[in-house]
């Protein structure tokens, strides 16, 4: 009876230190911004799995994004993504046609991001991709890209369009 009380309680204090962890993934950011001819959708959230269309076609997975453009940063393979830390996040940026609201699947997008305490800039080894439940139409541009909690100012650059993005990460 003492073990199994010591077990549970073991599960319980693993269940308090990784609540924390679990939630910090969880916050998701989303901002608009617009240049003169695009309306642009930044989202930063979870550590997203990435596939080449060939290994979506082999392994048939259900969740995470279809690269078909570009090339994920870091040069961190699959079997790499589970030692992805909390502080690894999705920033993934939507392009739209201001003239016909439709999502844009051939810009040509760069984006940057700067740490506004140290002024480091990071070039963000940009990838096309779209959701593999949500198909092309999903598609946008981005990587898994390391913000720690502080504050930064994100520049995407679209067909040769500036916007600028100020984003605050929270600590867990």
């Amino acid at each position: 009876m003492r073990s199994f009380r010591n077990i549970a309680l073991l599960f319980g204090l693993i269940g308090i230190v990784a609540s924390p962890v679990v939630a910090a993934e969880l916050t998701s950011i989303t901002q608009e911004g617009q240049t003169a001819h695009y309306r642009l959708e930044l989202q930063i959230g979870p550590t997203e799995k990435m596939f080449t269309p060939a290994e979506v076609k082999a392994k048939h997975p259900t969740d995470g994004e279809v690269m078909v453009g570009g090339k994920m940063s870091m040069g961190m393979p699959m079997a790499m993504m589970s030692m992805a830390t909390e502080e690894t996040r999705h920033l993934e940026v939507h392009v739209y046609s201001l003239e016909n609201g439709k999502v844009v699947t051939s810009a040509q997008v760069a984006i940057a991001v700067t740490d506004t305490s140290s002024k480091k800039v990071e070039d963000v080894a940009t990838v096309k991709m779209y959701g593999i439940q949500e198909g092309i139409p999903d598609t946008h541009y981005g990587n898994n890209v390391s913000l720690p909690p502080g504050s930064y100012g994100i520049t995407v650059t679209v067909n040769g369009e500036k916007a600028a993005f100020e984003v605050a990460i929270p600590t867990s």
